[in-house]
């Protein structure tokens, strides 16, 4: 009987050495006394919660609430305890010193040998970092879920906007009222590069503010709008980064959008908001969706003006660069050169025709000392007006323009300085033809930037349909023939003089000659 009542004994002095020792918080209350007051706690229990174990025994463990402590957590121990069953729940506690933490709350209830709940036990657990991880999840779940709400009705509109649009001014100003009136933005606008100034000028814009009439941003320059064209990626700042901080009161922060598709840029959308803090990492996701849907719309807008409309880019460039060769002929001998045509014949280059006033004799001396030419020649003319062949070497900026698409439209050089304009579609992109040239012709001045329409015929149809039939050698006889003199009513040019230009016979050239005017003649014929 000793023994036993020894086991008995070690048994609850084991028992309560490791519920003090426990790595959990543990508490004993006692529902049989008002209010079920804590009896037991043990040593977790004081680190867990800071509350030392005398300040605490006799009280309710509702101590451990405060404000931000769910009422349903609360309320379903409650009943538990009123229905003597067990329950583990998660709620927000606060430890002595007011820090709140994440409790994992567990209540058993402890029964006698009558099944009588004599106590309820109570385990507490610090589970703060990983509550915190599971909100953080949750937290970035409906923030995704926001930010794609927020992206696909702000595209839908966006895109609608667009569809409806007659022509791209129309769409750039129905984006810019769009975004204007889409939280949080106070202001948008649209600003394009004018490529004579290199300057970002604003075509549209909407919102608050005042007119944006007179806004002109260098390309170069250091702001936010400049520096998104320049890196083609959104760019974000406060307003006080931007020329356009006067005009914008109230505004806060910026955020500058590339419109852009593949390697065309096509503008900058900038705008503004009085929060300070509007446009974070969440915000610029929206913007750079934005910014490719806008763009592919224009791309594709664009592209159908290109196939239905007829008309041309013109860019017209003031230069005084001495390395092209009719710059430096027009110093060198006091006259003025006019650009009449090329040929680009194979094995032999470009040769690019001119007329001057020069004395042929001036002009074949002077040009025999130009790296570029390497051959001159006199086509036709007379005391007044003679017709030159200049063949120029490998290199030629007219040469590598063509290869671009771009078309020599004229060049008039006169006392060391010229003019030249170049024709291209608008699905080329102007600024990297105006970058090509400039890099290419050292100080080069666009003066003018100008898109007109094609001649109602269909002209390019026709000399296409031609080219395809024609020959090399055809092509360049008959230009040769045309740019000579050859069909004028005094034939300032012979047959001989042309033949020799080709390096042929007489025979052979009239034969390339007559085979080009009979396939011109048919395909005229052929179409009517």
């Amino acid at each position: 009987m000793a023994d036993a009542e020894g086991e008995r004994e070690v048994d609850f002095e084991l028992k309560e050495r490791a519920m003090d020792e426990a790595p959990v918080g543990i508490t004993i209350s006692d529902p049989s006394r008002e209010d079920n007051p804590l009896i037991y706690v043990n040593e977790a229990f004081e680190r867990l919660t800071g509350y030392e174990r005398e300040t605490v025994v006799g009280h309710n463990c509702r101590f451990l609430q405060g404000e931000e402590t769910a009422p349903e957590a609360v309320a379903e121990m409650a009943e538990a305890i009123d229905a003597e069953e067990p329950v583990s729940v998660e709620l927000v506690n606060y430890r002595a010193d007011g820090e709140p933490f994440w409790n994992e709350i567990t209540i058993a209830p402890l029964r006698n040998a009558d099944g009588e709940v004599t106590n309820f036990v109570g385990f507490q657990d610090d589970v703060t970092a990983r509550k915190e991880a599971e909100l953080e999840v949750e937290r970035r779940k409906r923030d995704l879920e926001h930010l794609v709400r927020r992206i696909n009705g702000l595209l839908k509109d966006v895109t609608e906007s667009l569809m409806r649009s007659a022509s791209k001014e129309e769409a750039v100003r129905e984006v810019t009222e769009r975004l204007a009136a889409a939280d949080p933005y106070a202001l948008a606008w649209f600003g394009e590069l004018d490529l004579v100034s290199e300057r970002i000028v604003p075509s549209s814009w909407a919102g608050e503010g005042e007119s944006l009439d007179g806004v002109e941003i260098d390309v170069y320059a250091d702001d936010t709008t400049a520096r998104a064209f320049d890196t083609r990626s959104v760019r974000t700042s406060s307003v006080d980064d931007t020329a356009c901080a006067d005009r914008i009161p109230g505004a806060r922060s910026m955020a500058a959008v590339p419109i852009a598709d593949r390697d065309t840029v096509y503008g900058v959308l900038t705008v503004y908001s009085h929060d300070g803090d509007a446009f974070d990492e969440r915000e610029t996701v929206v913007l750079e969706a934005l910014g490719r849907t806008v763009g592919a719309a224009l791309n594709a807008r664009e592209s159908r003006e290109v196939l239905t409309a007829d008309n041309v880019v013109e860019l017209e460039f003031d230069v005084a660069d001495r390395t092209l060769f009719f710059v430096e002929l027009s110093a060198e001998c006091d006259c003025r050169l006019e650009y009449r045509g090329s040929v680009n014949s194979d094995g032999a280059g470009l040769s690019m025709f001119f007329t001057t006033d020069a004395p042929p004799a001036t002009i074949i001396d002077i040009a025999e000392r130009i790296s570029e030419v390497e051959d001159a020649a006199v086509v036709s003319g007379d005391d007044e007006s003679n017709l030159f062949e200049f063949r120029i070497g490998g290199g030629s900026v007219v040469a590598e323009l063509a290869e671009r698409g771009v078309k020599t439209r004229s060049i008039v050089a006169e006392d060391g300085s010229a003019r030249l304009t170049f024709e291209l579609a608008p699905s080329i992109d102007s600024r990297a033809v105006t970058e090509a040239f400039r890099d290419r012709v050292t100080g080069s001045e666009l003066v003018a930037f100008r898109e007109r329409e094609r001649p109602a015929d269909t002209k390019r149809e026709f000399v296409g349909g031609l080219e395809e039939r024609l020959t090399d050698r055809q092509i360049t006889a008959l230009q040769k023939a045309y740019l000579g003199g050859y069909y004028d009513p005094n034939r300032s040019t012979t047959g001989d003089e042309l033949a020799e230009s080709m390096g042929v016979s007489r025979a052979t050239f009239h034969q390339h000659l007559r085979a080009a005017e009979r396939k011109l003649i048919g395909e005229f014929f052929d179409d009517a």
